[in-house]
């Protein structure tokens, strides 16, 4: 984008005085291809692709170059800079990545003055441009509903988590549904001071937990391998053998 500069922040905080970002390239991103066995006979089938890593490279270059010196000091601080977990870029207004930094200037660049400073950014935990902010629905003191809640403008599915707490008996069976997929969960024991949780692990894999404590085996045979909300309208219904209050939270996503 010759005459041009992208704002950025990492971790909340602006590129290093002095610096801009000339050029964003988005590498396409590295897939898994997940197959399966074919019933009944030998061989496998492909039952989709995953994406595995979205890669960002940020081309920057130096407003004042005295000398060498300066120019390696610049390649440092923007290095440091780069060296975060959340990266937001005023071109994904409102959307933010989250990563790590994979690459930073090459001594090459450092030394040639034409060249721009590059620092490579990966995300693989969640390959996609993320909402900055949380939608939050609550409902409360309800066995058996269904909400609508914020739209989703993300342009893929994205996960759907549930904070489930019980009002004034123990909790023994609960289902959440939405775009048409269900989980439920029976023979459980939640008690009223107790909180069931349907989330996220640090690596983006559904847990389904009280506590430390994993009720993943408490699933129904029927039940969907994830819980995920489509882009657009978001209608979500529960059913619960108790009252409870219920949080559904989520965050657009981006491909």
């Amino acid at each position: 984008m010759p005459g041009r500069h992208i704002d950025a922040t990492m971790d909340g905080v602006a590129l290093p005085s002095g610096i801009i970002i000339r050029e964003v390239h988005e590498d396409a991103p590295t897939m898994e291809i997940l197959n399966g066995e074919r019933p009944g006979r030998a061989g496998q089938l492909m039952l989709g692709r995953k994406r595995q890593s979205l890669k960002v490279t940020l081309e920057c270059v130096i407003m004042e170059i005295f000398n060498l010196r300066t120019r390696a000091e610049k390649a440092q601080a923007l290095a440091k800079w780069a060296d975060g977990s959340v990266l937001t870029l005023s071109h994904h207004y409102n959307q933010q990545l989250n990563g790590y930094l994979s690459a930073v200037p090459s001594l090459g660049e450092v030394r040639d003055y034409n060249s721009p400073l590059r620092v490579e950014f990966t995300a693989d935990v969640i390959p996609f441009w993320e909402s900055t902010s949380t939608i939050t629905r609550n409902v409360n003191n309800v066995k058996i509903t269904s909400v609508s809640t914020s739209f989703n403008a993300g342009s893929v599915p994205a996960p759907l988590n549930v904070t489930v707490k019980p009002v004034s008996t123990t909790l023994t069976s609960f289902s959440v549904t939405t775009g048409g997929k269900t989980i439920a969960l029976t023979g459980m024991s939640v008690g009223t001071l107790q909180t069931l949780y349907i989330d996220r692990d640090e690596r983006d894999n559904l847990r389904i937990r009280r506590g430390t404590t994993s009720y993943m085996d408490k699933r129904t045979p029927e039940s969907a391998d994830d819980l995920l909300i489509t882009p657009g309208d978001v209608s979500i219904s529960l059913n619960a053998d108790q009252n409870v209050n219920v949080t559904f939270t989520y965050k657009g996503r981006w491909a």
